[in-house]
């Protein structure tokens, strides 16, 4: 599988999962960078970047993974409350429905990870 199919694969699974990708690859390395994007419950705009170096999947989900364990739907629902102590910039309004959705993205990346290693990115398959 050349690398073109493996980012084919890595965008289809993703889709399927309700995600939008966007691809680019670092000009000076063999470095993929994925931005992943979808809407949560409460439809604020998520997203969240990985990246694949040298073309390899594993990588990608390494670091999809890594970014699935250091997500804190606390701190994350925190850079999204006011002054007044309410949502902002499109927010839910309730600090406890901030939370609530960021626990949505939390799972949203979960779902994403589980599919990404669940997929075959085997080189002989055609």
């Amino acid at each position: 599988m050349d690398i073109q199919d493996t980012i084919d694969r890595i965008t289809e699974c993703a889709e399927a999962k309700g995600w939008s990708v966007h691809t680019s690859k670092n000009p000076k390395a063999e470095i993929w960078q994925f931005e992943f994007s979808q809407s949560t419950k409460a439809g604020q705009d998520f997203n969240f970047s990985a990246e694949m170096k040298d073309g390899d999947p594993d990588s990608l989900i390494k670091s999809v993974r890594e970014y699935y364990e250091g997500f804190d739907p606390d701190e994350e629902a925190y850079l999204w409350i006011g002054e007044d102590g309410h949502g902002r910039n499109g927010a839910p309004y309730h600090i406890r429905d901030i939370v609530a959705d960021m626990e949505d993205a939390e799972s949203m990346v979960l779902d994403l990870l589980a599919a990404l290693e669940e997929t075959d990115f085997d080189p002989t398959e055609e």
